[in-house]
């Protein structure tokens, strides 16, 4: 009982700070395009940061063949999902179809799971979050742009050259061969890394005071994706961690990513591709809103297993 009430202290601490985001939406202080700007911000320069602090302050203890194991273990988290979506809402019109399965396939890793990986796990679960951040995005400019846009492929510059693998590109060397940066570079690095959590918390918090509540409850298919993504595929791919039974960082960390609610880029998408972007942006704000009581259960559920 004490570790739930723990887990969900560092859950509800993180939707303070949506709420933040939500106030100042409504208030009129933030608006679309100074959200658009600070996702931005945090994608292109939070992330990476964020990815080589981790790796700046991980325990020495985390070897090169566990990383790679770390992969295998993202890889099949997504395999999971696909599977599970391709599965699911077979009868539904393809705009919808393509808007709910990436929902169910792609969850916030980024936004709400390295955040709560930061807190319970700590900085060798973050190094494991950020293996499972660059799997996230190869898959999803990958697959998720192929099924999104009707067939069109990425270039393997966009796939390879995002922010999750640059952070990697650069984090991996430093680790394995202990660089230590000057303190004019580290700060920075350190500083905006620092940033995650706060702006990530305050843009998925806009991105639900935008939504029509009234609509938003009243479609089921934005609850049966929500339930798929916060309940199903975690609840799958925490079955295969535990016959794969790897390090308490690694299994703790990665269900938690596996766990969040429905990636943003859902609606990204949706809006780039005509795709039903309003659709995408409900199951959004449901499912985040829906995680204060999941994924403290997973969380717990899975150090508890570990």
């Amino acid at each position: 009982m004490e570790a739930i009430l723990l887990v969900m202290e560092k859950v509800g601490i993180l939707f303070v700070m949506i709420a933040v985001g939500f106030a100042c939406t409504k208030a009129g202080m933030l608006t679309h395009k100074g959200i658009a700007e600070i996702t931005a911000f945090l994608l292109r320069i939070v992330t990476p940061c964020l990815i080589v602090s981790s790796f700046l302050s991980a325990d020495s203890g985390v070897e090169l063949p566990v990383l790679g194991f770390s992969v295998l273990t993202a890889v099949l988290a997504h395999l999971l999902a696909i599977l599970l979506s391709l599965l699911t809402f077979r009868k539904t019109e393809p705009d919808r179809q393509k808007t709910l399965r990436f929902a169910v396939i792609f969850s916030n890793t980024g936004f709400m799971g390295m955040p709560l990986v930061q807190s319970v796990v700590g900085d060798s679960g973050v190094v494991y979050a950020s293996v499972y951040i660059a799997v996230f995005n190869l898959f999803c400019w990958t697959y998720g742009y192929s099924m999104m846009s009707g067939g069109k492929r990425a270039s393997l510059k966009t796939a390879l050259l995002n922010p999750g693998v640059i952070g990697l590109a650069v984090g991996v060397p430093i680790y394995l061969l202990k660089i230590s940066l000057p303190e004019l570079i580290l700060q920075p690095v350190e500083g905006f890394a620092a940033l995650n959590t706060p702006l990530a918390m305050v843009v998925v918090g806009s991105h639900i005071a935008a939504i029509e509540w009234k609509s938003m409850f009243t479609d089921w298919q934005v609850y049966a994706a929500s339930a798929l993504r916060l309940i199903v595929a975690p609840l799958l791919f925490l079955g295969a961690m535990l016959l794969l039974r790897p390090s308490y960082p690694l299994f703790v960390g990665n269900v938690i990513q596996a766990a969040a609610p429905v990636a943003a880029n859902a609606v990204l998408f949706s809006v780039q591709f005509g795709r039903d972007a309003r659709l995408a942006s409900k199951v959004v704000a449901l499912s985040t809103l829906l995680s204060i009581i999941t994924l403290p259960l997973f969380t717990v559920a899975a150090e508890l297993l570990a």
